[in-house]
């Protein structure tokens, strides 16, 4: 799955969010409190969704980021987690930039561990947890796609070996075969020297 995709689902669970948020309950029935209530939980829902917009925003521009702007990006979310290890956005930031494919400090191992940590917590909310879904099953596929890589190596350099040694044996076979041809040439050269040599009469 590539980053691209993962962007355009996240925007896709964003909108499918937003529009579940939208009630169609008559206005000029409901108590005040009951109003005030729906009111937080529409404030509050915003502010998740600007979150994961804000998210998104950081994951398009540290794509196109340096090595030196990255880096920085990098430092500055870890230290601010040193300070406020429970601040899940700056978590996510964290495991991204270290996920990300155009990431030139990634670490996939790194990223699924953080990923990981965070959907187990069920400290998210759903758009975060979806995001961070899609993050962790891009990760997971990467590193077996890694392993598999390693594997297809090491398989091709254990064949190489074999070829190599079976070349060996058969330099050695060839070599042997032709100190034989070459013993064999010495000695029909004797024989035919025994057999032309004239007789002499005492």
């Amino acid at each position: 799955m590539s980053i691209k995709v993962i962007i355009s689902l996240s925007v896709l669970v964003l909108s499918l969010g937003a529009c579940a948020s939208m009630t169609s309950k008559p206005v000029d029935k409901e108590p005040n409190a009951t109003k005030t209530l729906d009111i937080i939980k529409i404030e509050t829902l915003a502010a998740k969704q600007d979150r994961v917009i804000s998210l998104l925003l950081f994951i398009d521009r540290f794509s196109n980021d340096t090595l030196d702007a990255q880096r920085k990006s990098f430092n500055e979310t870890n230290q601010a987690l040193l300070e406020n290890k429970s601040d899940l956005t700056g978590r996510i930031k964290l495991a991204v930039m270290l996920s990300l494919p155009s990431s030139r400090i990634r670490d996939t191992t790194k990223a699924q561990n953080l990923l990981q940590e965070l959907l187990q917590e069920n400290s998210l909310n759903p758009t975060e947890s979806a995001l961070t879904s899609l993050f962790y099953e891009y990760v997971l596929d990467k590193i077996k796609q890694t392993q598999k890589n390693k594997d297809d190596l090491k398989k091709l350099d254990l064949n190489q070996q074999k070829l190599e040694t079976l070349q060996q044996k058969y330099d050695a076979l060839d070599k042997k075969l032709n100190d034989l041809k070459n013993i064999e040439k010495t000695i029909s050269g004797r024989d035919s020297k025994v057999t032309s040599k004239p007789v002499t009469k005492p």
